[in-house]
């Protein structure tokens, strides 16, 4: 992953290059569209090609409900509760805002960083992917001056940007 930043100054994006690390699985695509507003019948249409050993009669829902432009399912059965396989609908017009090549690249680095969950498969309008246990930052938290200095000693750490001028 390489991230210029031009003097400290400006503070100008200059340049994105995302590189996958060497090894990375391949991301497979599945040739179907998720209704936003029935997102269930599209979503066991996944389901079925990921987890093809669950009754459809058995699959559990969980909607989340904290963002704004996607809307995020997860899907799980009883026998397994932790194997949670979660499907996200893009919201409309969102990749005017969102690179999405970029997103499933930064998605992989972290991923092979222990940083992000398992990206399962891309389909027509979103992505699914593994539940990770977590907490999300919220806007309290990356105000906090401690994360705040934490973020650029971690990609120092991991040696992830060729360069960073700050």
């Amino acid at each position: 992953m390489i991230l210029r930043w031009a003097e400290p100054s400006r503070r100008k994006w200059m340049e994105t290059q995302i590189h996958v690390p060497v090894g990375s699985p391949v991301i497979r695509k599945i040739p179907v569209f998720v209704d936003e507003h029935n997102v269930k019948e599209g979503a066991m249409k996944l389901i079925k090609e990921l987890r093809p050993a669950w009754e459809p009669d058995s699959v559990r829902t969980k909607s989340f409900t904290d963002g704004t432009t996607n809307k995020l399912v997860g899907y799980y059965v009883d026998d397994s509760p932790d194997d949670v396989v979660l499907v996200r609908v893009y919201g409309n017009k969102t990749e005017l805002i969102v690179d999405r090549d970029n997103e499933l690249k930064s998605f992989q680095v972290l991923h092979a960083n222990g940083c992000a969950p398992r990206l399962y498969c891309t389909f027509q309008n979103g992505i699914c992917y593994e539940f990770m246990q977590g907490d999300a930052l919220g806007p309290q938290d990356v105000r906090d001056p401690t994360l705040i200095r934490l973020g650029p000693c971690l990609v120092c750490l991991e040696n992830k940007w060729e360069q960073l001028w700050f």
